[in-house]
């Protein structure tokens, strides 16, 4: 005859363990995401940087936003509260995506993104250092766009440890090749750029600043003697002065290198 109080018995078992695998792991997991810090080593070397990141996945058919969003959205948050003595870099932005809809045109990420952030541990540290974060996103379908947050944490020892292979999957934007010259002008309602030296076949410029140029409208490419020139179409309704081109170059290798020229 079965036994219902052990029954009983095991499904606590297995709920628990659940329950302490998801606290250890640390994941949040939102009506439309899941997220967690992840690191780049098993510990935190005192008087160093180590990479730690919002790894961000949505459910499929939707998508999160990159530090410029494009025509509508809002770009991830991390709220860092850390250690005495402990510090955090900017997000470091991985490539994002240009995702068209309708008649406008976004950036961001859909799937699963990393964005990490040097964690830097004084150089007296010891212990164990707890890394906690409110990370707040926009994840949008076609239709909707929901504003979600997850509290979060991560705790590593203090120490000499070693490197793991969680965050080997980010593409970040490379500085540009040492034979790049580059320069911009204005021509009309477009910024000419001129990328001398360069051999893609395909560049497309993705501006860190909102609110300069029209982000569903192409980008014609030229070749020249001297190599790429691309179009970049203004916007009808800027967000202030375009004085320099500030953002990435995307390859069609995906690849991609960041520029900051002033515009002419």
């Amino acid at each position: 005859m079965e036994n219902p109080f052990a029954k009983s018995v095991v499904v606590l078992s297995a709920a628990l363990a659940l329950a302490a695998c998801d606290a250890k792991r640390a994941v949040v997991v939102t009506e439309h995401a899941e997220a967690e810090l992840v690191a780049a080593a098993d510990a935190l070397a005192p008087g160093r940087a180590t990479l730690v990141a919002l790894r961000l996945k949505v459910k499929p058919g939707w998508h999160t936003y990159w530090r410029n969003p494009g025509d509508s959205g809002q770009p991830t948050a991390i709220e860092w509260q850390l250690p005495a003595g402990f510090s955090a870099s900017e997000i470091r932005w991985p490539i994002p995506q240009r995702m068209p809809i309708g008649p406008l045109a976004n950036y961001g990420y859909e799937g699963e993104v990393l964005l990490s952030a040097e964690i830097r541990a004084p150089a007296d540290a010891s212990g164990t250092a707890k890394l906690a974060a409110r990370a707040k996103w926009l994840v949008c379908d076609p239709d909707h766009c929901i504003p979600e947050q997850a509290d979060l944490s991560l705790a590593l020892p203090v120490g000499q440890g070693k490197a793991n292979t969680k965050l080997d999957a980010i593409r970040l934007p490379q500085p540009t090749p040492a034979q790049w010259k580059l320069s911009a002008r204005r021509d009309g309602n477009r910024v000419l750029l001129e990328v001398a030296g360069a051999d893609e076949q395909a560049l497309y410029f993705f501006p860190y600043e909102e609110g300069k140029v029209q982000h569903a409208a192409p980008q014609p490419i030229e070749r020249t003697a001297a190599g790429i020139r691309i179009a970049v179409p203004l916007s009808t309704q800027p967000v202030g002065e375009f004085t320099r081109a500030r953002g990435i170059l995307a390859a069609g290798t995906g690849r991609a290198f960041e520029v900051d020229v002033p515009v002419q």
